[in-house]
């Protein structure tokens, strides 16, 4: 149901509701109006200024230069000074709206090139209201092309683009109440981004030796090479401490079937890839066990090597050299960490190229001849025990982002259409996340 109360009484409501469709407005929420940016906001394209690279490059500085969707460096000069909304006027951007925002809040002194336009506030709209009501809206039909995946939103069309205005207390508002969830967001990912380099450093100090456990040995420091390994460790092929499960489907068991991906390890085909991606016959298929290590022979040095921890049983496809490490020797949590560091992803991309029987792919007879570093396995054990308790800090705090990100989008869906109502007279926002 539509709610004109702030419209003309002469409108033509045909028109009126046609605008309304174009915008993908569902109703008018009493007490806001409909209307078009450039009847509401200020567009100050000239305060812009285009500078190129290789004169930013001359004159670095403290102040941020803006492009379309980003900071594209710094310098010493500015052209504003003020608190702005930007939206990009060119670029492939548009089409991805949905998860990349298309628009920017600046303050403070700076510099907007040309592929930006620059939204000022006025008594009517806060510039907080255009950043989010635009951040992630579908403005295609405002825009004309410029060429494949190129499009332009020039400044004429801009100023046309229909949008639902609350009274200007109601937009600041719900402008404090998302930028509060914002906030959020960005502590967040920061935390995860900590996490993630902590993570990374106990990988490179622990699975080299340069960090030891009191308990299990002192400070150790080298690269590799049995001269100077940490003391206990020792430096073995693979060929040593694991041996190649070739098993084969042929009873084509109806098992699942698994793949490799270069970040995630083992993945459900059909769940990852949203297709099938396998042949309907899998009776040359490999069986991999839980607790077996597999990758494709054809670019394991991308870093796609897996440790089936999926299924009791799954299959892959026969260009898949399948493996089990001895547990009397290697934890397998340990292994498969130190083969995916980027250390081993360019010994493999060597040892690729090193192979002779099949030209770009790597076999067991040549994967089995490369070296890894080995602890003992009571160490490896409590080496893989801090990794996983990172890993599973990252994990919780990836689902704490990925929560606040789900809970903001319905929030915004709510808040920008008037669906939701908040109380202007309140100082404290209770729609604020937790």
């Amino acid at each position: 149901m539509c709610i004109f109360r702030a419209c003309p009484v002469d409108i033509d409501l045909t028109i009126l509701d046609l605008e309304l469709m174009q915008a993908r407005v569902i109703f008018v929420p009493d007490g806001w109006s409909f209307s078009k940016v450039g009847d509401v906001f200020e567009v100050r394209n000239n305060l812009r200024k285009p500078i190129s690279e290789k004169e930013r490059d001359k004159n670095p500085g403290p102040y941020p230069y803006y492009g379309p969707t980003r900071i594209q460096g710094h310098i010493s000069s500015f052209c504003q000074d003020g608190e702005y909304a930007l939206i990009g006027e060119d670029g492939d951007h548009f089409l991805k709206y949905r998860s990349l925002k298309m628009t920017q809040m600046i303050s403070g002194k700076c510099t907007v090139n040309n592929h930006a336009h620059i939204i000022e506030g006025t008594r009517r709209a806060c510039r907080e209201w255009f950043y989010y009501y635009f951040m992630h809206r579908d403005i295609f039909s405002f825009l004309t092309r410029q060429g494949a995946g190129r499009f332009k939103l020039n400044k004429s069309a801009l100023e046309k683009i229909p949008l639902l205005v609350p009274p200007l207390p109601e937009q600041r508002k719900i402008g404090r109440i998302l930028l509060t969830w914002d906030e959020a967001i960005y502590a967040t990912d920061q935390v995860l981004a900590n996490s993630v380099q902590r993570r990374k450093a106990l990988v490179q100090q622990m699975l080299t030796g340069k960090k030891r456990l009191p308990r299990l040995g002192a400070a150790s420091s080298g690269g590799y090479g049995r001269s100077n390994l940490p003391e206990g460790w020792s430096y073995e092929r693979i060929g040593e401490i694991a041996h190649e499960v070739a098993a084969r489907n042929k009873a084509q068991a109806d098992l699942p079937v698994i793949s490799c991906s270069k970040y995630h390890g083992f993945v459900d085909s059909l769940k990852y890839f949203k297709k099938k991606v396998y042949s309907d016959d899998t009776s040359n298929y490999k069986v991999i066990r839980r607790g077996e290590f597999g990758f494709p022979a054809n670019h394991v040095e991308e870093g796609s090597i897996g440790l089936q921890d999926l299924h009791e049983e799954g299959i892959v496809s026969p260009i898949y050299v399948v493996f089990r490490a001895d547990g009397r020797k290697v934890d397998n949590f340990y292994l498969y960490t130190l083969l995916k560091t980027d250390h081993y992803r360019q010994v493999f991309a060597s040892a690729t190229s090193a192979s002779v029987d099949r030209r770009g792919s790597l076999r067991w007879q040549y994967f089995s001849r490369i070296k890894v570093r080995l602890p003992s396995l009571e160490e490896q054990k409590a080496i893989s025990e801090i990794i996983r308790s990172a890993e599973q800090e990252i994990e919780m705090t990836e689902a704490k982002l990925e929560k606040l990100r789900t809970e903001k989008k319905a929030l915004m869906q709510h808040l920008l259409t008037g669906k939701r109502r908040v109380k202007v007279d309140e100082t404290k926002a209770e729609e604020a996340p937790a």
